[in-house]
């Protein structure tokens, strides 16, 4: 795990000793007041919050530098146009609580992203055991933008417990300004065989189809349609 020494570190919220410390990856260029303004509304206490604000890292650079300059035994990882609900670090505190044992923890997205649940790990809504997942090896920039998120949750399972847990609900007002980056899904592939073929490959003929149209650029072109065709950005 490697971050470049940076200057733009925010700390809107602040506590002596908290319980969970959410990193936020942003840049310049980008709006964070809505998201902070929401981690402010939090029914929890015992929290902090770290805005990484520079536009020289990578996202995967700027939440390894989260993980090592946050205090809080529990990290949580949102983007800079989520809005996190007034329970969501409450809830994540709880489910921390319930298991000695938890490492990882994903909830559902709602909104422009929706996410239901099966091991991809979306950083919009994720937490960890910080020194469990230092002891992972952190994010692996070669990931940089593209499913860096779900092989770092597919690394920190194997030192524990992962949960999906209802109560922790995320909403992603807009659809994410990330894009499929086909080398880094083969890079996924290779490293991670048998839990690519699990959780990315449904093991049903529909699912391999609807799987065969999105590697052959078909889903892509309908989002541009529908969407537009943007750049990708931190978040």
């Amino acid at each position: 795990m490697t971050a470049r020494a940076t200057t733009a570190l925010l700390q809107p919220i602040v506590h002596s000793d908290p319980a969970v410390s959410v990193v936020v990856p942003t840049i310049p260029e980008n709006d964070h007041d809505a998201v902070v303004a929401a981690l402010e509304r939090q029914t929890a206490d015992a929290y902090d919050v770290l805005v990484v604000n520079d536009p020289d890292l990578g996202v995967c650079e700027a939440r390894n530098l989260g993980l090592e300059r946050v205090d809080g035994e529990i990290v949580a990882f949102t983007d800079d146009d989520c809005r996190p609900p007034v329970g969501w670090i409450e809830a994540i505190r709880r489910a921390f609580d319930e298991r000695d044992d938890l490492v990882v923890l994903e909830g559902p997205v709602d909104g422009g992203m929706t996410y239901e649940g099966r091991r991809k790990y979306p950083t919009c809504n994720l937490a960890v055991d910080r020194r469990t997942a230092i002891d992972a090896g952190g994010f692996d920039e070669r990931f940089e933008y593209w499913r860096e998120d779900t092989e770092f949750g597919w690394r920190v399972e194997e030192y524990g417990t992962a949960v999906y847990d209802e109560r922790v609900r995320m909403v992603h007002p807009d659809r994410p300004r990330s894009s499929i980056d086909r080398e880094n899904e083969r890079l996924l592939r290779r490293r991670h065989p048998e839990k690519y073929e699990v959780v990315i490959v449904p093991d049903t003929l529909a699912g391999r189809v609807n799987d065969w149209l999105w590697r052959k650029g078909v889903w892509d072109a309908v989002d541009a349609v529908r969407y537009g065709t943007g750049v990708r950005q931190r978040g």
